[in-house]
């Protein structure tokens, strides 16, 4: 397969989606892309917790918190939607560790809304424009609004931000993309795709959204961030999603 030919693949899959996609892939050895909307803004949903964990880690780096310190998690972060850490007891203590952990691998939500008070919600956004992310914004917790604006992102700023951690650019980009990798949710990039496969990948979801982004490792590892909103049948997106990276892994391994 011809990478002009992967291109027309992935066009009649994403034609038979309603509302709007975004799809951006790099092929990391060979450097060739492909992108559809890359700039296009959507709602972060639970991709926001990679740039997140990526602010967690500068901070460990400097020295300003340690992952190995314990926290209770207040009332006020035991919010709905997914995570485990709204049904343990208010007593339990917690390592930020733990906590960015299960942030990551099962999109917990009290947890990452703990961390956000610990780093500090400006930080988040903050390290992401340093980093070249200017369309990417964080402005309020997971499920709480804050009347700051929306938590927005690009295809094009989570490749980006993807690539540096693959290329260990930036503080805690292997321990991120170990945590990335035991991953729980496997119903979108890796579904298709062989079991012994190595993929780093953080989801997102919304009401009439799916999002997946990660790193797949093959002999030419590459970068797929699918973004989407307005999907009325979210379960023909999943699987157009899948279809792509399995598309995409075909041609990776060609």
């Amino acid at each position: 397969m011809t990478l002009n030919n992967l291109n027309k693949q992935i066009d009649i899959q994403l034609k038979k989606l309603g509302g709007d996609a975004a799809l951006m892939i790099k092929f990391l050895n060979t450097k060739e892309e492909i992108k559809v909307n890359q700039e296009f803004q959507f709602w972060a949903a639970s991709v926001i917790k990679i740039p997140i964990s990526c602010e967690f880690f500068r901070q460990v780096n400097e020295g300003k918190i340690k992952p190995e310190t314990k926290t209770k998690i207040k009332a006020e972060n035991r919010v709905e939607g997914s995570g485990v850490f709204k049904l343990l007891n208010k007593d339990d203590e917690f390592t930020y560790l733990d906590l960015v952990t299960l942030m990551l691998d099962i999109s917990d939500n009290a947890g990452t809304n703990e961390i956000v008070d610990i780093i500090g919600w400006e930080n988040v956004e903050k390290y992401m424009h340093q980093l070249g992310l200017l369309n990417t914004t964080f402005r309020h917790k997971m499920m709480i609004k804050a009347g700051r604006g929306p938590n927005f992102t690009t295809a094009q700023d989570i490749t980006m931000l993807l690539e540096k951690l693959y290329n260990n650019e930036i503080p805690g980009a292997t321990q991120i993309l170990t945590i990335l990798k035991q991953q729980q949710d496997r119903r979108r990039i890796p579904l298709l795709l062989p079991n012994d496969i190595e993929i780093s990948n953080k989801t997102g979801s919304l009401e009439k959204a799916v999002h997946d982004a990660g790193i797949i490792y093959t002999k030419n590892p590459f970068i797929f961030v699918f973004l989407s909103d307005d999907q009325e049948d979210k379960i023909l997106t999943n699987e157009v999603l899948s279809n792509c990276a399995k598309l995409c892994f075909d041609y990776s391994i060609s």
